[in-house]
């Protein structure tokens, strides 16, 4: 069964095109990624920091299209991921009943890895549900800087910022696989 992650910014043209595009690399299979922005005008292409960003990881920013937050993506998603506070505050507020799946990306890292490994079991519903219990506060743990308009060393420390939580979060959403047993 796939698992759904929705990645959230401003414009959809920097931090969440960069995740929505980068995370599917880091996660493998059986995750869907998508991205918009609260504050996006539709059509726009990626911004060309970031998309550079992209290029030097093998990824192809070229058929991104920024698009608005949707009901339809917070409702349908598994997990809806921001990338600073107040993005998180403009989803709740309007869709008050997605509070348990709704994190900024640093804030799920963080209360994940503070969930009981016991409580939270190895299922994904189970590991958000055990951060949702046990979330840290998203201002504790700061939001990704939006690199926009700041050049491409700002583009770049998003980026590495962005590819170090798509790892952490991989780590905590994909069960860890059985050794390999050598051939005979």
């Amino acid at each position: 069964m796939t698992f759904t992650i929705h990645f959230v910014c401003t414009a959809n043209i920097c931090r969440s095109a960069y995740a929505g595009l980068r995370a599917p690399t880091v996660l493998g299979r059986g995750f869907d990624c998508s991205s918009s922005g609260i504050q996006a005008r539709p059509g726009l292409p990626m911004d060309p920091q970031m998309a550079a960003q992209l290029r030097t990881r093998g990824i192809r920013a070229g058929g991104h299209l920024s698009r608005p937050t949707a009901a339809g993506d917070v409702r349908e998603a598994d997990l809806v991921l921001t990338m600073a506070s107040w993005h998180r505050t403009l989803i709740l507020e309007e869709w008050p009943e997605a509070v348990t799946r709704v994190f900024t990306l640093p804030q799920f890292v963080a209360s994940a890895r503070s969930t009981p490994l016991a409580e939270a079991g190895t299922s994904r519903g189970g590991i958000i549900g055990s951060a949702y219990r046990h979330r840290v506060p998203a201002r504790s743990v700061g939001d990704v800087t939006d690199p926009y308009g700041r050049g491409p060393e700002a583009a770049g420390a998003c980026a590495l910022t962005l590819d170090k939580l798509l790892i952490e979060l991989d780590d905590l959403l994909t069960p860890p696989r059985p050794p390999r047993r050598a051939a005979d």
